[in-house]
């Protein structure tokens, strides 16, 4: 076993009597270890290069105040146990950095789970229900399910019942287009005249796409709710244009759970997202990168756990286009554009700044390609992307995006799709870095981003992504879920821009994995993600572009250290080895050695954030004489069966 300490001066050094003295020992000098973790296969991912060289796997690590002191061989770290230091055996398992998601809305995720907002919210705030199953025969599960929540809720009280889809589930299927059609507002006003009622589909793994329907009374509290919201005039809008047919427009979701439902409940508010977030850790997450938007209570949130210490995964956040009206308003103040382009890796170790994304989504969902498919005039269901056309122009010169850029700001795209809103990103960023005078090198250190990767880069702009320092965050499940509808759209070479990982590792471009779905209502874990961009196979089980196939250890820097990149703390995460915050996943099978096809089968078995544990699972926790641990055991996901 290869012994990798980290310490300049070797051991027999420091020990030597005619230096240092008879007891000045690694641990005395540097304090001695609160954990040891030993008897493990240590992938420590240090390696940040384009090949498939991991770095050192070492057999054991030493953790004090919450980061690595050392790694090395079981007889060199556990000598460096003190009097209280905690020694954990793992058996000969694997263990693995954390997983860093660049791009997730856990705050959107958490008042979706029925597990944890029916165990934390009293019946006189909210009643949550989901239904499984077949989209038809969830449509006709609803009465009854409706009926019971209204049961169980006081008079007034908020309803919300959720279609949630499932892996086997066709993107394609016209059958989940329900809004209007197998759902109506009528129907929902019948059943609930007394409650406010939201029915939302929200894909637990496929599909982008989601759709909400909402009854009288929950347009009437959002009407009165509109002169005190962030997006006043946005959520008003969406309200009155359910008037007729119940469906809104926009994220209505994200200002009613915040800023609405829960406003005079923060604390609740607060607690959803700390099971959350545990839930996640479950799953494999202890970084995430994000959008808080403008919401006020969002960013409260999190603010108050993180002085509490109790985050369960670590916060990379952004201030995003939502909504509209804000950056309308406050981008006028050149106050906020310096504070914000100068923010960027300020905060703590669990939460800090990293980007701005303001016009985030122009040129979203515009293609250069032409699509090969006749639509009739009535098809609900559009081409996957506009085919050509439709799209925004470029950024305005002098606007809020522009003059981020300008002023040194790093830009976050977060929502892209399409090869058009791409090119109009990378000329703004181009233009307004020339403006204010950078440099190439000043740009290209600045790591601006854009994330998904549902339709870019085309080859040709691959070249501007590297010169312009540019990292990517990309959506795997897109490659599952869409790689068979872009072939039917637009042919074989649209396939190809599909998260075309390894067109960017061939270009040395890092990029990031993303979930950015409730994967906390399935029985998958982050292992899923990978297992897709390392066979590229779609639902129908063919293989797509395979040529942008990557190896398997290829896609763990994927979800570790180049993510650590994305997030601006490659000095502190992404990797374990000394001096790096102590983030780690304990694994039943080891990644690196199992058969391919058995990657997404890894069940992840304790994770640590920090040297705390913040999840373990029952099998685990009784061969070490702990307590199992998290909201995923405890709240009865599948994790509480291991």
């Amino acid at each position: 076993m290869k012994t990798c300490l980290g310490i300049a001066i070797s051991i027999s050094m420091l020990a030597a009597p005619g230096v240092w003295g008879q007891q000045r020992t690694v641990a005395a000098l540097l304090g001695y270890p609160q954990t040891i973790v030993y008897n493990a296969k240590i992938v420590s991912v240090r390696d940040a290069s384009f090949t498939s060289n991991l770095g050192a796997t070492s057999q054991a690590m030493a953790i004090r105040d919450r980061k690595i002191l050392a790694v090395g061989t079981n007889d060199e770290i556990r000598a460096l146990a003190g009097p209280q230091t905690k020694q954990v055996n793992l058996g000969g398992r694997t263990v693995i950095p954390g997983m860093i998601m660049v791009h997730n809305h856990p705050m959107d995720w958490a008042p979706v789970i029925p597990m944890i907002t029916n165990k934390v919210v009293p019946p006189d705030i909210m009643v949550n229900r989901a239904i499984y199953g077949p989209p038809l025969e969830q449509y006709k599960q609803l009465p009854a399910v409706l009926e019971e929540a209204v049961r169980a809720a006081k008079p007034g009280a908020f309803i919300q019942i959720m279609f949630i889809w499932d892996m086997t589930q066709l993107s394609e299927d016209p059958n989940v287009f329900w809004a209007g059609k197998y759902v109506t507002k009528e129907q929902l006003d019948k059943l609930a005249p007394n409650n406010p009622v939201m029915v939302r589909s929200r894909e637990a793994i496929l599909r982008q796409g989601r759709q909400e329907m909402i009854n009288q009374k929950a347009i009437d509290m959002l009407l009165a709710a509109a002169p005190n919201v962030p997006d006043r005039g946005e959520l008003k809008e969406a309200a009155e244009a359910a008037q007729d047919d119940g469906i809104p427009q926009g994220n209505v979701y994200r200002t009613m759970f915040p800023e609405i439902v829960f406003k005079s409940r923060p604390d609740l508010w607060r607690e959803i997202i700390r099971l959350d977030l545990e839930w996640w850790a479950a799953k494999g997450q202890t970084t995430f990168g994000s959008f808080l938007y403008h919401y006020p209570e969002v960013i409260r949130a999190f603010r108050l756990l993180d002085r509490g210490d109790q985050l369960a995964n670590r916060v990379a956040w952004g201030w995003g286009a939502i909504p509209d009206e804000a950056v309308e308003r406050d981008f006028k103040d050149p106050f906020l554009i310096a504070d914000l382009a100068t923010r960027e890796g300020t905060g703590t170790d669990y939460m800090w700044y990293i980007g701005t994304g303001i016009g985030g989504d122009e040129g979203a969902g515009c293609t250069s390609l032409r699509s090969r498919v006749q639509r009739g005039p009535d098809e609900r269901r559009p081409a996957t992307l506009p085919p050509g056309g439709g799209c925004k122009g470029g950024f305005e010169k002098d606007g809020a995006a522009w003059n981020l850029v300008k002023y040194g700001g790093r830009y976050m795209s977060g929502h892209q799709w399409g090869d058009v809103g791409m090119d109009h990103i990378m000329n703004m960023i181009l233009q307004a870095s020339k403006a204010g005078g950078l440099t190439p090198e000043e740009i290209r250190s600045k790591r601006h981003v854009a994330d998904h990767m549902n339709g870019w880069p085309r080859p040709d702009q691959i070249p501007y992504l590297k010169e312009l320092g540019f990292l990517t965050g990309g959506t795997n499940m897109y490659i599952h879920g869409g790689s068979g509808v872009w072939m039917k759209e637009y042919g074989e070479q649209a396939v190809e821009w599909v998260v075309p990982r390894g067109a960017l590792v061939k270009a040395e471009i890092m990029s990031g994995i993303e979930i950015d779905k409730p994967i906390e209502l399935t029985e998958q874990n982050a292992f899923i993600d990978l297992l897709w961009t390392i066979q590229r196979k779609g639902q129908d089980g063919k293989v797509y572009a395979p040529n942008q196939r990557i190896s398997r250890e290829v896609a763990l820097k994927t979800a570790t250290i180049w993510g650590a990149y994305y997030v601006l703390k490659e000095k502190v995460l992404g990797s374990l080895e000394p001096g790096k915050l102590a983030d780690f996943l304990v694994l039943d099978r080891d990644y690196l050695t199992i058969p391919e096809d058995q990657i997404d089968k890894i069940r992840i078995l304790m994770t640590v954030v920090g040297d705390k544990v913040v999840h373990l699972t029952p099998s685990l926790a009784k061969e070490l004489g702990m307590q199992p641990k998290g909201a995923a055991v405890e709240l009865g996901g599948v994790e509480g069966k291991w």
